[in-house]
């Protein structure tokens, strides 16, 4: 497992809530209200089954994903369990209906605030480290939590060693606070040449 120093760990946080904070002046705008997002938490693992959306593996989940590529490649992903979702939705869309009768806007709605939360995360980065981040169109996917990586056994396998940068999200608008997570799903190799480049980004700050 990557063991980040603690400046490491909290460069890393920093570009994140750099990203995050972008993506939340362009959710207020689309929205027509204040939007705010915070994420608490940066969290690394290397099986899926030590995440938070592993502990309840028959639960349904939104997700919003897109693959990305560049000195470090992966899939990045916003995660909800489907209420939640949901309730994101119309909260957003500032309509007063059940929540079920929201399924048909949900997708559209979430992929549109996946793309922003996403490329807002990967594009801090991108400008902050320096180097040029591809990003694909986003796609739209809801299934029980524990068939999210298409993996069995919450085991992300032992080949490629991939590792699960988590940020668990809070949104926070109107009345209402919506926890969510995106997951940056990247090999081993990948999230060293990650940590590389951040070694380098203290190092010039640091003269």
């Amino acid at each position: 497992m990557i063991d980040l120093s603690e400046l490491e760990h909290d460069t890393i946080s920093e570009l994140i809530n750099i990203g995050v904070g972008r993506a939340a002046s362009s959710l207020s705008e689309m929205v027509d209200q204040p939007v705010e997002l915070t994420v608490p938490r940066i969290t690394f693992v290397e099986r899926f089954s030590d995440t938070d959306l592993a502990r309840a593996p028959t639960e349904v989940v939104s997700a919003v994903s897109q693959t990305f590529d560049g000195p470090f490649k992966g899939e990045a992903m916003l995660v909800f369990p489907e209420e939640r979702s949901l309730e994101l939705v119309r909260s957003l869309l500032k309509v007063d209906v059940p929540l079920d009768t929201l399924t048909d806007l949900e997708q559209e709605a979430l992929m549109e605030v996946g793309n922003i939360i996403l490329n807002a995360c990967l594009g801090s980065i991108s400008n902050v480290l320096g180097e040029p981040i591809n990003c694909s169109m986003p796609s739209f996917r809801k299934r029980e939590s524990r068939s999210l990586l298409d993996v069995d056994d919450g085991d992300l396998g032992t080949g490629s060693k991939p590792v699960l940068m988590i940020l668990h999200v809070q949104f926070m608008l109107r009345q209402n606070d919506i926890d969510g997570y995106v997951l940056f799903v990247m090999d081993l190799d990948s999230i060293q040449m990650l940590r590389e480049l951040v070694r380098r980004f203290i190092a010039n700050s640091l003269g």
